[in-house]
């Protein structure tokens, strides 16, 4: 006897089906809510199932994002094990049907026909290191997405208010910027301000006074030559001073993000192994390390790799089969969007040579190949994830015989 518990996992509601054996129904499916008090009646019909069969039960559902993680917690913290299907599994399922047929009951079955099918194994929860990093990771990327959209408006309304002002600065975001622009938002402020005035708001400790005075030149050169939009000026001079807020906010929000996610990284022992690594630094070294967790889970590279979603799809139909393939992007793109940054860092020429050789000899070996830039890039990555697992898998750091 195999018996389980499957549920379908909706937001704030669910369905569950018991069967005890396959093909063997125990109840029909049946909703519940995510409450203390109907997860507790669920408890007690695992124990109804286990008298019943003398086998403990498992409780299987899809993986549905955030709503289906307090469920999966709930039953594995009171010991039971939980399977969590990918949902490519059932959606394959779902297509050999003749009918076209959606309802969370019927979905609740099929969750259940698709473990018997296969051989899955329990998943294991991340330990709070894992959980905790994982979590800071995944909405720095949040925070990051919010901060990318306001420059980008911030940037058009400044257009407008203030024309050339982009071209003064590295940066029209840098700190002596936003300081700059928070007392002087358009060209007829920065005519009509004192010069020292002008100096004094481009003052950093980075720089001397000498290139406050010439950058402040410039600005009051640009600022003659500006043709702003005056008929919505007031509204534009309104617009920028909250931007300005904004963004100052955000971007101290994204450093303090970013040192609690150090801070939790430095908790694991893998984290020093991925820093040894030339070209991880400690932002993506912090990402791998949220996204594999615990690398034990796969037993092989090719998992690693697949659960990355940078390994190639394969089309064979006949006597054809494709030669020019895509990676599947179908694991986690955080950790396949960390990988990508550190392969570029690793290959990248400085003064000093490249920061991972190893990784550059790669690259070049596949563009010998007569592969484009970008697929030579993927497929370091990939040569880069191998490295990663040899070196958790060890508990080594990074030499060059890697």
């Amino acid at each position: 006897m195999n018996p389980i518990l499957s549920i379908d996992v909706s937001k704030s509601n669910s369905y569950a089906a018991a069967f005890l054996a396959n093909s063997k129904p125990f109840t029909k499916p049946f909703k519940f809510k995510h409450s203390p008090s109907e997860l507790n009646s669920l408890l007690s019909l695992l124990c109804e199932m286990e008298n019943k069969t003398g086998a403990c039960p498992s409780v299987v559902l899809e993986a549905t994002g955030n709503y289906s993680k307090p469920i999966a917690s709930y039953f594995m913290n009171h010991g039971y094990d939980v399977v969590i299907l990918n949902p490519l599994h059932t959606h394959e399922l779902k297509k050999k049907t003749i009918r076209k047929v959606k309802t969370d009951p019927v979905d609740a079955n099929r969750i259940a026909k698709v473990y018997y099918f296969n051989d899955f194994l329990p998943t294991k929860l991340p330990d709070s290191i894992v959980a905790n990093l994982r979590n800071l990771c995944r909405n720095y990327e949040g925070f990051n997405i919010l901060y990318t959209e306001a420059v980008l408006r911030f940037r058009s309304i400044l257009d407008m208010a203030f024309p050339n002002y982009d071209k003064l600065f590295s940066s029209v975001c840098s700190k002596v910027s936003l300081n700059f622009l928070s007392s002087f938002k358009t060209p007829q402020d920065v005519l009509n301000a004192n010069f020292n005035d002008l100096v004094g708001s481009l003052k950093v400790r980075s720089r001397t006074r000498s290139w406050s005075e010439e950058k402040a030149k410039l600005i009051v050169e640009a600022a003659k030559e500006s043709l702003p939009d005056n008929t919505s000026q007031q509204s534009n001079i309104y617009t920028i001073d909250k931007y300005v807020k904004l963004i100052t906010h955000i971007k101290n929000l994204l450093a303090d993000v970013r040192d609690q996610m150090i801070k939790q990284a430095k908790l694991s022992p893998y984290y020093e192994l991925l820093l040894s690594i030339p070209g991880v630094g400690e932002m993506t070294a912090s990402t791998i390390l949220s996204e594999i967790g615990d690398v034990t889970r796969f037993t092989t590279v090719k998992q690693l790799i697949a659960y990355a979603g940078i390994d190639p799809s394969v089309y064979q139909s006949g006597n054809f089969k494709a030669s020019n393939n895509k990676i599947s992007k179908r694991g986690s793109t955080y950790l396949r969007k960390a990988l990508y940054q550190a392969t570029c860092t690793g290959i990248y020429k400085r003064s000093s040579g490249y920061a991972n050789p190893l990784l550059r000899a790669y690259y070049d070996k596949k563009i010998s190949e007569g592969k484009p830039s970008k697929v030579a890039i993927v497929a370091t990555s990939n040569k880069l994830l191998r490295i990663i697992y040899g070196i958790l898998k060890s508990n080594k750091p990074f030499t060059v015989n890697h």
